[in-house]
This record gives structure tokens, sequence and C-alpha cells, in this order.
């Protein structure tokens, strides 16, 4: 009788191949089939002597396989495949960060109803142990704050800016050319693959999940060269941040959107395609976890680490039940952005004519924003001045009733970019 333990694997793309790559010789291991969307479809390995499908739910029927590897990405059929393999009483191992942030309280408590265990560490952060440092690790600890980088595009571009002087248009181009940012790189860009981590991370970091479509999302599409060269100026860097703290009563202040770092912050000197998360702990105190956040192979590391636990301990009596996550099932109230608290930067076109300065300073002053600093860099033919400002810690209503009135009066062309400061 053969003690492998039997895989199927659904998804055959960068993270897919890696896996494959990683186990194909490991004598533990029997991947009795592996589905795919395009079975003609060149691969740079030789994946002939596997049994091939195009049918992904032959895995989630077949009482053969042990542990079903879902590396395909997306919702559809991934949401329906991995229901049904946990019905059938296959454990998990899962890269698909979407899944479990829009779906993971239901197949958790699906695989607790079934007696299996999810395992998702390949979904946030590539082969950083962030899942598990946070779901064990820190497990003598009240965690207060989650921040990061968690997304490798926009850092590899962020960075790109910075040391090279590109434009937003030239380093998204250039991370495209390297494979590190796809033909569409919209979800990237505009945040919304942060969102995604940053909602898994707060559930297990307090315990209680929340409805993704809540959270605050805001991209890097507005900053330009200027402001990465400003924002040095001043003492800082910019990065894409996934931040989930407590906040007023029993809300949770969950957001992802672009952040002026003090160039003393661990975050901040973290460049190119990593990532990193820097987390608050009442017993630990502060501590960060940084590495490759994307690629084949880091994130087949994760998932590769993930079979190989449930394996070492699926013969074992009861063994799920030690994995079970320790997340309500009441859904935590996400704060609005509004009652959020920040230091800003904000960048503003005007007319270049007496009284600007006097009106700016009124409003804020108005509002009850207190200025930190505040700089004026040239005017143009046409009498456009650019003014830039840091503020104090504000709330977000205060401030955004400020710039209301700024944008209203007729001085001011536009208001070009705000942005947050981590304090």
């Amino acid at each position: 009788m053969s003690t492998k333990t039997t895989l199927g694997i659904f998804g055959l793309g960068t993270v897919g191949t890696g896996v494959v790559a990683l186990l194909r010789d490991n004598p533990q291991f029997d991947i009795r089939a592996i589905s795919v969307r395009d079975r003609g479809k060149t691969r740079d390995l030789d994946f002939s002597h596997f049994e091939m499908n195009q049918d992904p739910f032959k895995l989630a029927d077949d009482p053969g396989i042990e542990i079903l590897v879902e590396v395909a990405g997306g919702i559809d059929p991934a949401y329906e495949v991995v229901k049904r393999a946990i019905a059938n009483g296959k454990h998990i191992v899962t890269a698909n960060k979407e899944l479990i942030a829009k779906h993971g309280p239901e197949l958790f408590a699906l695989a607790n109803q079934h007696n299996v265990t999810i395992f998702f560490e390949a979904a946030v952060g590539g082969g950083i142990p962030l899942i598990s440092t946070l779901q064990r690790g820190l497990q003598a600890n009240r965690v207060s704050r989650v921040a990061g980088i968690v997304n490798g595009t926009t850092n590899y571009i962020l960075t790109k800016m910075e040391r090279e002087q590109k434009t937003f248009a030239d380093a998204l181009a250039e991370a495209q050319a390297a494979g590190y940012a796809e033909a569409d790189p919209t979800d990237d860009i505009e945040g919304r693959d942060v969102v995604y981590k940053i909602a898994i991370l707060s559930s297990l970091a307090f315990q209680a999940p929340i409805e993704v479509d809540k959270i605050y999302r805001q991209g890097i599409t507005q900053i330009t060269d200027l402001d990465i060269k400003l924002a040095r100026e001043f003492g800082y860097r910019l990065k894409m941040i996934g931040l989930a703290q407590r906040g007023e009563s029993d809300a949770l202040d969950v957001r992802v959107h672009p952040m002026l770092i003090p160039v003393g912050h661990p975050l901040a000197g973290v460049d190119g395609v990593n990532n990193a998360i820097f987390i608050s702990g009442s017993a630990v105190g502060e501590i960060m976890l940084m590495g490759p956040g994307a690629g084949r192979y880091p994130t087949a590391s994760a998932v590769v680490g993930d079979i190989i636990n449930i394996a070492s301990a699926v013969k074992l009596p009861d063994f799920a039940q030690y994995f079970q996550l320790p997340i309500s099932s009441n859904v935590s109230e996400v704060m609005p952005i509004g009652e959020s608290e920040n230091g800003y930067y904000i960048r503003l076109e005007t007319h270049d004519s007496p009284g600007v300065i006097g009106h700016l300073g009124s409003a804020f002053g108005t509002h009850g924003v207190s200025l930190h600093s505040f700089t004026q860099r040239g005017v143009t033919e046409d009498g456009t001045a650019t003014i830039v400002l840091l503020t104090h810690q504000v709330k977000e209503k205060q401030l955004q009733a400020a710039l209301e009135e700024i944008t209203a009066h007729p001085t001011t062309k536009q208001i070009s970019v705000v942005l947050r400061v981590l304090s």
C-alpha cells in the first residue's frame, strides 16, 4: 500500500509550474492529475507524464486525491471547485488571495464541518511566512497594527521612479517588460490586489472577517516624479501600503493607499519587488518580515510548505481541528475613511495671484487643519503656481472639508494629489 500523499493540482501558470517542479521528484507525494484551462499551451517544463484534464471538478470528485492544490486564481470556477473538494473531504492548499478575501469565512466554516483544513500561506506575501506568523507565531500577542508593502509591482514602479527618475508611464512599461506587471496592470496599480491581501491579514490579526468592498482604496496613478522628489526632500519615501489597525469603538481602520514613509522607518528601505509587513504586538513589540513577494519559486515555496505541513499531520486523528482558524463569524465594521487620522501631503495648482496663500491658510484654519510645512515650486508661463503642503495629524473629514472649500475658490486650478503620511 502506497504511503504517498496524493495531490490534484488546479492551475499550471507561473505558480503551478513552480509547484510541480518542486514536487515532481519528491517521493512523499503523488501528483494524480493536473487540471489546466489550455492543454496545448507551451510550457517550459515537460508535463507529458502527468494526467492532464480541462475539468477541475474531476479533481474535486476524485476519491484518490487527498489534497487539492488550487493555484488557478480568480473566483470562477475556483470557488465552486474548492467548495466541492471540501464537501468531498479533501484538504485545500491555495494561493488565491481573492478567493480567501471574499469567501474565506464561508470556506473555513465548510472545512470545519467536513473536518478538513485550508492552508493559504501563498495568498499574501509570496514566500514570506506571514500567515503562519499571524496565525500561530504571534498567538501570545494582541496585535494593534499590521502595515506593509504587499504588492511587488507597485513597489517596483515607485522604486524606479525614485532611484532612476522615471515617469510613472516609463516605470510601468519597464515593469511589464521585466514580467513584474501584467499586460493589464489595473489590479496592481489601482490597489485591488492589496485590498484582498490586507483583508486576509486583518482577519487573522483581529480574528474577525471584514467586507472587502468596505476597504478604502487609492491607487498610484496620480503620483508623479515631482511627488517622489518632494517626498524625499521632506524626509519621506513613497510606498503603496496596506494598513489594518484598531479604530474607534469596535470598528477596524483598514485601507489601501500610497503613503509617505519616514526614511528612518523599516518599511522605507524595502525596494524593488520585495514585500514587507510591519506588525505591532502587545508582547513582541514591533517586528517586520521581508522577502520576495511574488515569482514562481518564492510563491511555490509557500504552497509546497503548506502541502508538506498537511501531509505531515494528515494521518493524525482530528488534526484538522488544530488548524481551525480562531476567526469570529461576526463581520467587523470597517471605519469610514473620513474618521481616520493622518498627516497629509497635498499638491495643488493655483493662479499666481495675490491672496492665494492667505486663502489657503484661512480654509485650513477654519476646518482645524494645522500645517506642518509649505513650499511653492515655481510658476509656469501661463501663471500656474504649484504649491505643496504637509499637515499635522488631522481627521480625514476635516481635511476634505478644507479641500472642498479650497477647490471652490476661483484662484484654485486643481488639487492634483492628496497622500497620507504614516505615523
